[in-house]
């Protein structure tokens, strides 16, 4: 059973009841319905009749992989079925917030500050929880977003996060360090000269990305980090990981999911992109993914029914992928994937066109602040949310 699972301890420096969590963000709504096929609904095939996934038994090219009898992966996604099979992966079917928006800039907003409806706090959900968990070190890389900015669900933290497009670049050239240049900033910068503290944080994140060596660092377990945008990332992730720095909470955002044409050739790449990326650094981090949660998710799905370019458009209920030694995955009572199935008949869908929500995003994120963060306040974190508080997707740290 999942929940046997042995706790292999890792060389992490957080509280013993904190996984360090890696965030990522598919940006332009990513299509659930072709990345975790229904085969076993009818309707799905009548409502893509040009575009689906073949089922698993099909003689038809590049069939979905079964999962358990109703959904299957598809083939892009091969590199996660033995995650799936090892018990660490959970994909949460028919998910997402209930904010109504068809924006990609609304929805990912209301998204990333956990609610509903404009109105709510203007923070992030994930910057709210951070606030309220204390701190397991003074270092610049207790929050790292890799994406060259501090996406929205950090903002509201105590702390500043950091903010880096690329480590290796995260430094002055050599000849710079040498002239003496850094020190006569760190003079500069000082209380009460505006922006002091940033720039404070930013000299002492150098200092400390500079000490931990991180390009002597190398992919472990025989693990390959595909050279695409999140392959890197998710290197240096894995770099951040096994160094002496004390990260907690890493942010990504995987980019072009947006497939409102040719949705089976697209979507086929990003798919491919992505489990390559989360299949290498799975094999590398090894036992420390004991230690480790890694979530997944887009600001909303797609429509059930293919458009007239062979794509899917602007929906709402999408997929989210949760990866670690602290998910209730395959042998757990949900069978690894985690829904209340709301069905793809014309007369289920929401607005009649979309795949209907019956797990709430904040549930899942609830659970997982709970029982793998350290717990948190959940009245602060989403203050307006009175749904369930568990889905069943987590063990207990």
């Amino acid at each position: 059973m999942a929940n046997s699972k042995q706790k292999i301890a890792a060389s992490l420096t957080l509280p013993a009841d904190r996984d360090i969590l890696v965030y990522i963000f598919q940006r332009g709504a990513a299509d659930g319905l072709n990345a975790v096929v229904p085969y076993g609904d009818g309707d799905y095939k009548l409502q893509r009749p040009t575009i689906y996934v073949p089922e698993p038994t099909s003689l038809e090219p590049n069939p979905a992989i079964d999962l358990n009898g109703f959904f299957g992966l598809h083939p892009a996604l091969a590199p996660l079925k033995p995650i799936y099979d090892a018990d660490d992966l959970a994909l949460v079917h028919a998910t997402g917030i209930p904010h109504g928006s068809r924006s990609h800039f609304s929805a990912q907003g209301l998204v990333e500050r956990g609610v509903a409806d404009k109105a709510g706090p203007d923070t992030g959900w994930l910057g709210r929880h951070m606030a309220y968990s204390t701190p397991a070190s003074s270092s610049a890389f207790r929050m790292v977003s890799i994406s060259g900015n501090v996406p929205v669900s950090l903002t509201g933290a105590n702390d500043e996060p950091l903010a880096i497009s690329n480590l290796g670049e995260f430094a002055f050239e050599q000849d710079i360090i040498d002239s003496g240049y850094p020190t006569v900033l760190a003079n500069l910068f000082r209380s009460p000269v505006p922006f002091f503290g940033p720039a404070q944080a930013a000299l002492s994140a150098m200092d400390e990305l500079a000490a931990a060596n991180l390009s002597a660092i190398t992919p472990d377990n025989g693990a390959v980090y595909p050279d695409t945008p999140l392959g890197n990332k998710l290197k240096q992730v894995g770099q951040l990981i096994k160094s002496t720095l004390p990260v907690e909470v890493i942010c990504l955002d995987s980019d072009d999911w947006d497939h409102h044409e040719n949705l089976p050739t697209y979507i086929n790449l990003s798919l491919t992109q992505l489990a390559g990326a989360l299949s290498a650094f799975y094999t590398d981090m090894g036992s420390g993914m004991q230690r480790i949660t890694v979530l997944v998710h887009s600001e909303f799905g797609r429509r059930v029914a293919q458009n007239g370019s062979l794509g899917a458009d602007h929906g709402t209920g999408s997929l989210a992928y949760l990866i670690g030694g602290g998910v209730n995955g395959v042998n757990g009572v949900q069978q690894g994937v985690v829904t209340t199935w709301p069905g793809l008949a014309p007369g289920d869908l929401y607005n009649g066109e979309d795949l209907q929500i019956t797990t709430d995003l904040r549930t899942v994120l609830t659970e997982m602040l709970t029982k793998r963060l350290g717990g948190t306040d959940i009245s602060t974190v989403f203050p307006d949310f009175n749904g369930p508080n568990s889905a069943n997707v987590f063990l207990n740290n």
